[in-house]
């Protein structure tokens, strides 16, 4: 069978920022909770996954906020599976106003990991056997390798940051929101009080967990857009690229 997860949700003060507006860690939980719930209608939950030894690992997420939901505002959140391959399932989110009005979209790829080894595996038979619904228009495929992971920060602004336990998910690893919150307090004051996010494109590399130290880097690439790298402070490894785009 196919699924298509519908949720509704009414924003509440502390999911907006300090103009009202959602903040994107907020509107990115929100949907990955529609995921989680979208991914246990599919017998694909992280539980199901569990019980094999395996996990969920997002590799690659890129969210478009075309008008931002404030406080007090009713938003439906739309979410399901549109590809599914030998390593990765593709996943589409889309957020409406009460009036139909498109607000957000997102598109993102997932991959499956061992618990015992830390590595990717094939996306075993059951996850490939599922049926992603046949009556929807998917977002275009994000490129596995964009253009910004080869992308210099040799004059970044850098902070360090430690990994703390609630940063840590079911999988034993920083869920991939608290990334992005550590990013985005990176970026310059000015940019942040004055301007708003109209994308962000993330791209993860590898897992980092409790008490880990992290170095988290901004650097302008133009008037518009800022790139940011988020690396492990001992092995130099990185952990996460970006770009975030600004209006």
């Amino acid at each position: 069978m196919a699924f298509i997860q519908t949720d509704t949700f009414t924003l509440r003060g502390y999911e907006c920022d300090a103009f009202g507006r959602m903040s994107i860690p907020a509107l990115m939980n929100l949907m990955q909770e529609s995921a989680n719930r979208n991914a246990i209608d599919y017998g694909i939950g992280i539980a199901d996954l569990a019980q094999k030894g395996v996990g969920w690992m997002l590799m690659r997420f890129c969210l478009r906020i075309h008008q931002y939901p404030r406080y007090g505002d009713t938003i439906q959140l739309m979410t399901y599976p549109t590809t599914v391959d030998k390593y990765f399932i593709h996943r589409d989110f889309r957020v409406l106003a009460t009036d139909g009005t498109l607000l957000a979209d997102a598109r993102s790829t997932w991959l499956v990991f061992s618990m015992e080894k830390r590595s990717m595996v094939p996306l075993p038979d059951f996850i490939r056997q599922l049926s992603p619904p046949a009556n929807v228009d998917p977002l275009p495929a994000l490129p596995l390798k964009p253009d910004f992971q080869t992308a210099s920060f040799a004059t970044a602004a850098s902070k360090s940051v430690q990994v703390g336990w609630l940063n840590i998910d079911q999988n034993q690893h920083v869920n991939n929101v608290a990334y992005v919150q550590w990013l985005l307090e990176g970026v310059d004051s000015e940019i942040v009080q004055t301007r708003e996010i109209a994308e962000i494109d993330l791209v993860y590399r590898t897992e980092s967990h409790w008490h880990d130290w992290l170095s988290v880097q901004s650097v302008t690439e133009t008037d518009n857009s800022v790139l940011h790298r988020i690396s492990q402070t001992e092995s130099g490894k990185d952990v996460l690229l970006a770009r975030s785009r600004w209006r």
